[in-house]
C-alpha cells in the first residue's frame, strides 16, 4: 500500500483507452492497475484485454504480433487466444493447457473502452458500466477532452466531489454549493446541489451540479448554469499512488454560438479548478479521523461508501 493513503487498488470498471486508439492488427500498451496491459482486436474485431507479460518466460507482450487473430509472443512465439488460453507453440506438438494469460474482461460504452479490473483475477464483473444517455443524445455534442495524471489515489480526488467548502476555498466560487441529496445505493451513487457560479458581471449566477455515477472509476456530472452539459469524468489507478483524471465534455446545443462561446469559458474553468486542485492532492495524506466543520457529513458518508471496493481491507 501506498505510504501516504492506506488503500489498495480498488476494484470496478475503469476507461483504459478510446475505441481508436485499438485499431484491427496493432497491440496497444496501457499501463494501469500497478502493471502493464496490452489491447488488441481478435479476428472478429471485438476488443480484448490481457496483462502484457507472458507466463511463459515473461516477454512483453506489446512487442509481439497479431497472428490470425491471436496474439503470439516475441520471445518463444508462444500464441494466446482472447480468453488467454494457449493455444500454439511453434517447437512443441500441442500448447499448454496449464498456461494462462490473465484476461481483463472488456467493453465498450459512451465512447470510451473500459476494463474490469479486480484483484482476484477469478472475480469477473460485479456490475455493468453506467451508460450516459447525453453522448448518443443528438441534441448534445462532444465539445473537448481533457487528461490529467495526478499522484495520488483515486479515493482522496473523488471525495472532492462532496467537499463543498474547498469550492469556496480554493476555488473562488462565490460561496459553498448546497447539497440537497447525497444518495449511496449499493454500486450507485447520486448527488444533488444547488450552486452559484462566477460570472463577468462579478454578480453569481444560480444553477446545479447534479453528480450520478457507478463503481468508484466513473461518474456524469450534469452542469444547469451558464450551460447546459455533462462532464464524463472518468479515473483509472495507475497503481496506488497515481490517477490518471479525463474530463469529456458533451455540450448542449453545440450550434448555437452563444453556448459554444460561454462553454469555451466554461471548459477553461473547470480544467483550470483541476490543476488548482492537483498541488493540493499531491502534497496532502489521508486524514482518518477528521475535525468536520457542520454540513461535512457527506465526505464521511462517501468514505463509507468508496470502502466497498476495496477486495482487501484498509
Amino acid at each position: 500500500m501506498s505510504e501516504r493513503f492506506p488503500f489498495p487498488l480498488p476494484f470496478g470498471w475503469f476507461k483504459v483507452a478510446e475505441p481508436a486508439e485499438v485499431t484491427a492488427g496493432e497491440i496497444v500498451t496501457r499501463q494501469y492497475f500497478g502493471t502493464e496491459l496490452v489491447l488488441w482486436r481478435d479476428g472478429d474485431g471485438a476488443l480484448q484485454a490481457h496483462e502484457a507479460y507472458c507466463p511463459h518466460l515473461g516477454a512483453h507482450l506489446g512487442d509481439g504480433v497479431l497472428d490470425d487473430g491471436c496474439l503470439r509472443c516475441p520471445f518463444h512465439g508462444w500464441t494466446w487466444d482472447g480468453a488467454g488460453a494457449n493455444v500454439a507453440i511453434p517447437y512443441a506438438d500441442r500448447p499448454n493447457p496449464k498456461a494462462r494469460l490473465r484476461p481483463f474482461p472488456i467493453t465498450e460504452a459512451n465512447g470510451l473502452v473500459y476494463a474490469w479490473y479486480h484483484p482476484d483475477p477469478a472475480q469477473g464483473p460485479l456490475y455493468d458500466v453506467y451508460e450516459v444517455a447525453e453522448t448518443t443524445d443528438p441534441a448534445y455534442a462532444l465539445h473537448s477532452t481533457h487528461t490529467f495524471e495526478v499522484a495520488t489515489c483515486l479515493q482522496e480526488m473523488a471525495e472532492n466531489g462532496y467537499d463543498a467548502g474547498h469550492f469556496e476555498a480554493v476555488h473562488s466560487h462565490p460561496q459553498a454549493g448546497v447539497i440537497e441529496e447525497v444518495t449511496l445505493d449499493g454500486y450507485e451513487r447520486v448527488m444533488r446541489s444547488r450552486q452559484e457560479f462566477p460570472s463577468r458581471s462579478g454578480e453569481p449566477r444560480p444553477g446545479r451540479i447534479d453528480v450520478f455515477g457507478r463503481g468508484p472509476g466513473f461518474a456524469v456530472t450534469r452542469y444547469q448554469g451558464p450551460i447546459t452539459a455533462a462532464l464524463l469524468g472518468a479515473s483509472t489507478p495507475i497503481d496506488e499512488d497515481h490517477t490518471r483524471l479525463w474530463f469529456h465534455f458533451y455540450l448542449k446545443d453545440p450550434d448555437d454560438e452563444r453556448a459554444a462561446r460561454v462553454a469555451e469559458a466554461f471548459v477553461s474553468s473547470v480544467s483550470r479548478e483541476v490543476t488548482q486542485d492537483i498541488p493540493i492532492w499531491e502534497a496532502k495524506r489521508y486524514v482518518a479521523r477528521p475535525q468536520l466543520a457542520p454540513g461535512e457529513a457527506p465526505i464521511l458518508e462517501y468514505r463509507r461508501w468508496f470502502a466497498q471496493f476495496y477486495a482487501e481491507t484498509p
